[in-house]
């Protein structure tokens, strides 16, 4: 996992970021970790380069380490970030800074890449994956977050058959990608990568090393197609997350135009696509990331669910059948698979299988809250508070056992939401903000709280404090213009509500939210014309909306177009049998 940081500054700050305090000495005698700690220190860098993006500069980097006097091992990932000028390399506890040469060997599929520096480090040793046991400890070392080294420890839980890929259970963190993973003598068994089967072996680099005889100079390396392509991949990622998929696939679009073999873009395309509702196109997505790499994580589950949503729930529910017959305690399977049965309205059946994830882990709040709501679709309202009140006591112990987790307030507050204590939430969202004044999420949950207790003009200001802390384009940034409209709307500000729908659909013209909240105004403004329009775009972008349809049937009911409302209304009951109720 690489980690980015946007500035406005260049290689000064660069070079400036790199000055790390130095780590305390204890006088204690010191343990395994200590000792490999030790040692990884001597050869672990932290890497640090530029990224231009929109004419932003951006610092950002990973983790690497010697591989050989003049070599060290990262990810490509972490190699192909950075898009402009030097790549940097330190160590934590020295003033030595290695300048990148250029790249000697990468492997896009291993995610890895070996740099050539100027100067010469301490290289660590690379032991061979034969000599592994499943269930002997293992350590990371490297720079999470990009700020001090850190070591931290964990199991080699698997090691795949096929390529010798390997799943550890250490902890990662943005800033990790590139890191050694070692073994008790602080020899290198691979390299962390972030994901899935998250450590390549240490094989992989001994064939990288030996795989060339000279090195691409860093500028020439950047023009390659398929660093190219990684570039657009990223970016497009990013769009992915912010849910901005028109423009996420423009970039993967381009990306498998210069690198037509990788699956994971034709993958994270796919998975685009089916966000917009274009399954049928998203699955031939998986099925050409799958005839490339049939081993590429997610992929299998993403078609089986593209299928479901043509129709087809089988799919789904036999791939996660078939994952608990190789493991009958996933706990995950039985929640994903509690989660489609209710979606289909099994909700006997969703009752079940939250049972057996209950059973495996009894102490997580989501699987009494999802249980619960299973039991009021089934009219056992008295079940559904019971969980409820356990799945919120859950919580509350949480937050107890860790006071300063603003994270766990806002969890705790969502499950009082649910529950119908929107005061209570308030409190918890208040909490949170306490703990995390700079952070638009607590504002944004607790002005859709006070909307729902009718206090409008609390909300239109926690929204309004979400968008001043996070002004940039972000789906929170969306949510909030919706927030802010929907409170002004509801208190009779219909053109400040138009004025803020406007602006989400300007950020977000793919989603179908703020459409649909914009029709709403326009139907009190009586403009039954403009909200048709607007309920009809949101149809568009969300074939499966009930209420963009029962919306749209009352508009045209109210200009007299009585036969083309019933069709609406017949589409939506068709969706939601309990839609307009």
């Amino acid at each position: 996992m690489k980690h980015f940081k946007k500035t406005s500054l260049c290689i000064l700050v660069l070079m400036a970021s790199l000055s790390l305090s130095y780590a305390q000495e204890t006088a204690e005698k010191p343990t395994e970790i200590d000792i490999v700690s030790d040692r990884a220190k001597e050869s672990t860098v932290r890497l640090v380069g530029t990224r231009l993006k929109e004419s932003n500069v951006y610092i950002g980097g990973g983790t690497g380490f010697f591989v050989a006097p003049d070599k060290i091992a990262t990810n490509f990932h972490v190699a192909a970030g950075p898009t402009i000028g030097p790549i940097f390399a330190k160590l934590n506890h020295r003033e030595t800074i290695w300048r990148v040469e250029g790249v000697w060997a990468f492997d896009v599929k291993s995610d890895i890449a070996i740099f050539k520096v100027q100067g010469e480090g301490i290289p660590l040793s690379l032991i061979d994956v034969d000599t592994l046991r499943i269930g002997e400890t293992v350590y990371l070392a490297g720079f999470p977050y990009s700020r001090e080294f850190n070591v931290v420890d964990g199991m080699l839980q698997d090691i795949r058959s096929n390529d010798k890929w390997l799943k550890t259970t250490v902890p990662a963190y943005p800033g990790n990608s590139g890191s050694p993973t070692l073994n008790s003598k602080g020899e290198v068994i691979g390299i962390h990568v972030g994901h899935g089967y998250d450590t390549r072996p240490a094989n992989a680099i001994k064939a990288l090393l030996d795989s060339s005889t000279s090195s691409d100079p860093l500028e020439e390396w950047r023009k390659r197609n398929v660093v190219r392509a990684y570039v657009y991949h990223s970016e497009g990622t990013q769009k992915f997350y912010d849910t901005q998929y028109a423009d996420a696939i423009k970039d993967f679009d381009q990306a498998i135009e210069l690198s037509p073999e990788d699956a994971e873009t034709y993958k994270f395309r796919g998975k685009t696509k089916a966000r917009l509702g274009n399954h049928k196109d998203a699955i031939e997505d998986f099925d050409q990331a799958l005839m490339i790499d049939p081993e590429v994580s997610e992929v299998k589950r993403l078609r089986a669910e593209s299928l479901a949503a043509l129709g087809n729930p089988e799919h789904i529910l036999k791939y996660y059948y078939e994952k608990l017959s190789q493991n009958p305690d996933d706990f995950f399977a039985y929640e994903a698979l509690g989660d489609i049965k209710y979606g289909i309205k099994n909700y006997k059946g969703a009752i079940e299988d939250y049972n057996q994830a209950i059973k495996l882990i009894p102490d997580m709040a989501e699987y009494y809250k999802k249980r619960g709501d299973a039991k009021g679709k089934l009219g056992d309202q008295k079940g559904k508070i019971e969980d409820y009140k356990i799945a919120i006591k859950l919580q509350s112990d949480a937050v107890a056992l860790s006071p300063d987790d603003a994270y766990r307030y806002n969890e705790l507050g969502h499950l009082k939401v649910t529950a119908g204590d929107h005061t209570g939430a308030i409190d918890d969202f208040t909490q949170a903000i306490k703990l995390k004044p700079d952070v638009a999420y607590g504002y944004n949950n607790r002005g859709w709280a006070r909307h729902h207790i009718g206090d409008y003009a609390g909300a239109i200001d926690d929204f309004t404090q979400a968008i001043k802390l996070n002004p940039e384009d972000t789906f929170g940034t969306y949510l909030a213009y919706i927030g802010r409209g929907n409170a002004k709307r509801t208190s009779k500000n219909l053109d400040g509500a138009l004025v803020d729908y406007n602006q989400a659909i300007k950020l977000r013209p793919e989603n179908p939210i703020a459409y649909l909240d914009r029709g709403h105004a326009k139907v009190s403004l009586r403009d039954y014309q403009g909200a048709i329009a607007d309920y009809s775009k949101a149809i568009e972008l969300s074939p499966k909306s009930a209420d963009a349809y029962h919306n749209r049937g009352l508009a045209k009911k109210a200009l007299g177009q009585h036969d083309a409302a019933k069709i609406d209304f017949e589409k939506a009951k068709e969706i939601d049998p309990n839609v307009g109720e």
